[in-house]
């Protein structure tokens, strides 16, 4: 497998194996316990992390980082604490050391507990967010790399930012506090004497690409930070963000991407990202595409033509999602889309079609989008080819209001 160094040389595996005494891979957002819809991912995260367990091995890995966001949730479900303990065994038993940071959607102390004990096991969970970071140093081969792992800080309860150079306090914003840990973090290395430097931080950094299954820190991108934060390390080793990418033109800072696709905006190739350092310096960093858990596609179209073309066969082991265009509702989409599409999860009309509702079409014709009333009088249409009539429409709203009133009572008792 080549390497890509600072410069543009591309070397095989002979040319740069022994001269990489430390491999350090990056990962992040592994969100376990998320669901695709309401689908189970599981299996799919499972075998992903079994994946990942054999590329360590495979690839002589030394020390794993997983930026942030392991859990999906802060109370994460019993079966993806059980998942998340699988897979630190397998990394350990393929031959690496693990370093974690708690991410936004994960509970700093619930993924910090034990973790000094843990630490002695070969996993070191940087969960702290009452203190600045301490450098901690990892050696392997002879060569040594300063790990600087921030966990993420809730800008609301994190220990307020230093005042500013005139005294006067400064906004609680996560460029502040994250700015503040790490010019502690870089203070602390000096002592070091040179040691190349790994930041690991969880955090959107401005300019980058974002997708629909990320929870904004704060709303209108208000929380987001400039790059120039991380000024001074060797490589920054990023979270959150769920597309792989480099940001600047050098690939010193760089998110790895999430472990598997959690929305149908991921349409990309999933990976994490091969490090290299030695001699003192970063010497060479790939991109490795993850060959497991099952790709997303949108779907637009007729529902007859959907379930007959067969260029879309291509799709059967997709997550599909499916945007009708037809002019009429369509009976039980859903189930026939499944009979073809096994992983068909979502089904929505494409704006200003399925025009029932009135003699018109509504600005938002989406399933989610219509009142009960509407989609009852929309399947009438359906079943009668014809609009409802003024007479349906007051039989219908009657009944509607029978049936609420009825749930009140019933949830009166």
């Amino acid at each position: 497998m080549p390497r890509t160094f600072p410069g543009g040389y591309a070397g095989g595996v002979a040319a740069v194996w022994h001269a990489a005494p430390v491999r350090i891979l990056h990962t992040s957002d592994w969100h376990l316990g998320r669901r695709f819809e309401r689908e189970s991912l599981e299996a799919d995260q499972r075998a992903a992390l079994e994946w990942l367990a054999g590329l360590v091995e495979a690839e002589g890995v030394d020390l794993v980082v997983a930026a942030g966001d392991i859990y999906d949730r802060a109370l994460p479900a019993e079966e993806a604490v059980t998942l998340l303990d699988d897979a630190l065994d397998a990394l350990r038993a393929a031959g690496a050391t693990v370093v974690l940071i708690p991410g936004n959607h994960d509970s700093a102390r619930r993924l910090g507990f034990g973790a000094r004990r843990q630490a002695l096991g070969g996993v070191r969970v940087f969960a702290d967010v009452s203190r600045p970071p301490e450098p901690w140093v990892f050696e392997a081969g002879g060569d040594r790399v300063a790990i600087v792992a921030v966990p993420f800080l809730d800008p609301l309860t994190a220990p307020p930012p230093a005042p500013g150079p005139d005294g006067a306090p400064r906004p609680r914003t996560h460029q502040a506090v994250l700015a503040d840990a790490l010019a502690a973090g870089r203070s602390a290395l000096e002592p070091l004497g040179g040691v190349p430097s790994l930041a690991v931080a969880h955090a959107f950094v401005a300019g980058s690409a974002t997708s629909d299954s990320e929870k904004l820190l704060a709303v209108g991108g208000a929380d987001a930070v400039d790059a120039s934060v991380f000024d001074g390390f060797d490589y920054v080793a990023l979270g959150h963000l769920h597309r792989p990418q480099a940001v600047g033109e050098t690939g010193r800072i760089a998110y790895s991407g999430s472990l598997l696709p959690y929305s149908f905006s991921e349409d990309h190739t999933k990976s994490v990202r091969l490090i290299d350092v030695a001699g003192g310096a970063v010497a060479g960093v790939d991109e490795v595409p993850i060959p497991v858990g099952r790709p997303v596609v949108t779907l637009e179209g007729r529902l007859g033509e959907l379930l007959e073309d067969p260029h879309l066969d291509v799709y059967l082991d997709h997550w599909v999602a499916v945007r009708l265009t037809d002019d009429t509702v369509q009976v039980q989409p859903m189930e026939r889309l499944r009979s073809r599409f096994p992983y068909a999860v979502s089904v929505r009309y494409a704006p200003g079609r399925a025009n029932l509702v009135g003699g018109r079409a509504p600005e938002d014709a989406s399933l989610e989008a219509r009142s009960p009333e509407e989609m009852v009088l929309a399947f009438l249409a359906e079943l009668r080819e014809q609009p409802p009539s003024d007479v349906d429409r007051a039989l219908v709203a009657e009944a509607m209001a029978g049936a609420l009133a009825a749930a009140g009572e019933g949830a009166a008792q």
